[in-house]
């Protein structure tokens, strides 16, 4: 009896242990972690060591926030628990990662909204200029590329900043290379009223009062104080402080956030746009067709299309000339066409002259987008191309950047070509507008009274959304100069919410009067153009 019961207790034993093991042999002990859904609401927080938190963590803080999500190394998702940088690309040390200000900022967000899901993506290293920050730098171009990785769960809805500790000793312009920051930021994730909230430091007589004045400089922006935040070692702040800096941040986030959405433009609906700048695949069936349809969906009334040195796009044989002749023809006085030479492919102004002269002929109204790869503003293939323009009579449209009619700071190459051809009408385009802010846009468009620029292309926004007080009055003072144009062609139609938001939207939030808003929608590439 006794080994009977021996056996039976035995087996009950076998199959409680059984019980278990399926369980854990089917992966089902625990509940797996909730999986984020795909339209989280994302926040970048980038900057120095007191972004990346060392103050020591609360008891409650270890936690996984609800509704919160981390992107970690390999671009995934986690519930989001501290310490958030521990992910960091450059901060690597887990030890010296704590409580930052990314914690109460995510909860008293998501207190907000309970409607809502949050994504972090925390990229802060210690010991950092902001120089480090700008351009392609190292540091900038990891927090661009883990940001582009999380945007396929959700939109970016704003970014937090804090940094200036290493600044202090040397704080020259410091606020403008911040403007700078930003505005590399809306330019790569294509928003000009991405919010950007910047924190000030807790040692900061010669970077905070510099941070206190983005807002009023740059679009979108707000800063956060450090007044009553306490410190550590002079420089990192405490527990209690972070909690604070963080429910700071998330305060003024909802109220920037607000005022951004009650505030939005919409595009035009009193006029039709005419744009000066488009591509297309002009030699193939379809491709005037697809411009006609994106005119359409657009609210563009006409445009002109210039050819690019693709095939399908510029003719290479005098029958795909023909082909392109005949696929322009049922779109008369809707559809017009620029034409290009490359400087290499002539010897002469007159075999310039010769093949522009046919081009008019069969309804060439400019030429262009001139590129010119390789070759100085002012090189003498460069100079030949608008002698014939010239003496034809065609309007001249440029690209300008690191490797196509190359400039240097100031623009002296493209001064000489005005003075040197005065009765071309010359258009600028792309690069040139980047150096708007040295005042050498302003300055020649002053100047001279052939030159023209269209707004084409995501620098345009990026430089003028720098400062919209001075990108108003710069708008306004050269209301003759300036043609509205998209730079949009046969890969980029169907992407509308970009364009909005470069084209459509932005110049209508700069309140511009009427009579300005008409000669830079239309007016003035009518006049360019000869357009009737």
């Amino acid at each position: 009896m006794t080994s009977f019961k021996s056996r039976l207790h035995l087996a009950f034993l076998v199959c409680c242990l059984l019980a278990l093991a399926v369980p854990r042999f089917f992966g089902q002990q625990t509940a797996a972690p909730p999986k984020p859904t795909a339209n989280l609401q994302l926040y970048l927080l980038i900057g120095d060591s007191n972004m990346a938190g060392r103050a020591d963590l609360p008891a409650d803080a270890g936690d996984i926030l609800d509704r919160c999500y981390l992107l970690n190394e390999k671009n995934e998702w986690e519930p989001a628990r501290n310490p958030l940088n521990r992910h960091s690309s450059a901060g690597k040390n887990l030890a010296m990662q704590k409580l930052g200000p990314g914690y109460s900022f995510a909860k008293k967000m998501l207190e907000r909204d309970k409607n809502i899901s949050i994504g972090l993506i925390v990229n802060a290293v210690s010991d950092t200029k902001i120089e480090e920050w700008l351009g392609k730098s190292e540091l900038y171009w990891a927090a661009r590329k883990r940001t582009k990785a999380a945007l396929q769960n959700g939109t970016l809805k704003g970014v937090l900043w804090h940094q200036g500790e290493n600044d202090s000793k040397n704080p020259d312009d410091y606020l403008g290379k911040l403007q700078t920051l930003v505005s590399n930021l809306r330019a790569d994730f294509n928003d000009p009223n991405l919010p950007f909230i910047a924190g000030q430091i807790a040692d900061g007589s010669a970077i905070n009062p510099q941070i206190a004045k983005l807002p009023e400089t740059t679009h979108a922006t707000a800063f956060v104080n450090s007044e009553g935040l306490t410190t550590t070692d002079g420089t990192h702040f405490d527990t209690r402080s972070q909690i604070q800096l963080g429910q700071r941040y998330a305060q003024q986030m909802i109220q920037l956030q607000t005022r951004l959405s009650t505030a939005a433009a919409k595009p035009p609906s009193d006029l039709k746009f005419i744009d000066p700048h488009v591509h297309a695949m002009s030699v193939t069936p379809l491709g005037l067709r697809a411009v006609a349809k994106w005119m359409e969906e657009r609210n563009i009334e006409r445009c002109i299309v210039s050819p690019l040195n693709h095939k399908g796009s510029r003719p290479q044989t005098e029958e795909e000339r023909q082909t392109m002749l005949a696929n322009f023809r049922p779109y008369k006085g809707k559809i017009d066409r620029m034409t290009i030479i490359d400087p290499g492919e002539l010897e002469t102004v007159d075999q310039a002259v010769k093949i522009l002269n046919r081009e008019k002929a069969d309804g060439a109204i400019a030429f262009g987008e001139h590129y010119g790869a390789g070759l100085k503003f002012d090189d003498p293939k460069n100079l030949m191309l608008y002698e014939a323009c010239e003496k034809v009579g065609l309007p001249v449209m440029f690209h300008i950047d690191q490797n196509k009619n190359m400039v240097e700071p100031g623009m002296e190459r493209v001064d000489r070509v005005l003075k040197k051809f005065p009765k071309c009408k010359v258009v600028a385009h792309a690069y040139w507008w980047r150096q708007l802010a040295n005042g050498t846009c302003d300055r020649q468009l002053q100047e001279h009274p052939n030159l023209y620029a269209d707004m084409s292309g995501a620098v345009v926004v990026q430089v003028l959304n720098r400062d919209r007080k001075y990108a108003r009055e710069f708008l306004i003072r050269n209301q003759d100069k300036i043609l509205w144009a998209t730079d949009e062609g046969w890969w980029s139609f169907g992407n509308k919410d970009r364009q909005m938001n470069q084209h459509y939207t932005f110049f209508e939030e700069l309140d511009l009067p009427d009579e300005v808003r008409h000669k830079i929608y239309r007016g003035n590439a009518m006049k360019v153009y000869g357009l009737k």
